[in-house]
């Protein structure tokens, strides 16, 4: 064998070697990527992260450790009626954080009591109603749900019947 010979199966050794081992590294990814995928049953969590405030000192450094507040609304097939009460309902909370809800439509927030808060739309149309949680000085949203605000039934009066 000369040199040459060898040199080029030196080379194609590490170019099989390299595209092997670039093989393992996706199949390692795409491994990774499912069972985070798995873990979470295919939908992010509907949870925020609030990091509350140390008690002990006045160093922001040192703070206590993570809490997760739980909040979710509760998706129902019913739409509101643009004039009419609607409840709005949480599925998941919690006792510590205030809740309340935005409902998209300029009119300020509501507090939730018990897990439920009624509000009446003015106008039909498209909304996006978003949950936050108040909690230790800090807020965030938690959860969206879109829904439509149907137009008022209006029964039209029906002509008199003539009988001829």
């Amino acid at each position: 064998m000369t040199k040459e010979t060898k040199g080029a199966k030196g080379k194609n050794r590490e170019t099989i070697l390299l595209v092997i081992v670039a093989l393992f590294g996706l199949a390692g990814l795409i491994a990774l990527q499912v069972s985070r995928k798995n873990a979470t049953g295919g939908r992010t969590e509907d949870r925020a992260v609030v990091q509350v405030e140390n008690a002990e000192g006045d160093n922001p450094e040192a703070s206590a450790p993570i809490q997760k507040i739980p909040g979710e609304l509760l998706r129902t097939s019913e739409y509101p009626e643009a004039g009419k009460p609607f409840r709005f309902f949480m599925s998941k909370y919690s006792q510590g954080p205030e809740y309340e809800l935005d409902f998209g439509d300029g009119s300020p927030r509501k507090k939730f009591v018990d897990g439920a808060v009624q509000h009446t739309f003015r106008k039909h149309g498209p909304c996006v109603v978003t949950l936050y949680a108040r909690y230790e000085g800090q807020e965030v949203a938690l959860d969206t749900l879109r829904k439509i605000v149907a137009r008022v039934k209006e029964d039209a009066p029906i002509a008199p019947i003539l009988d001829f």
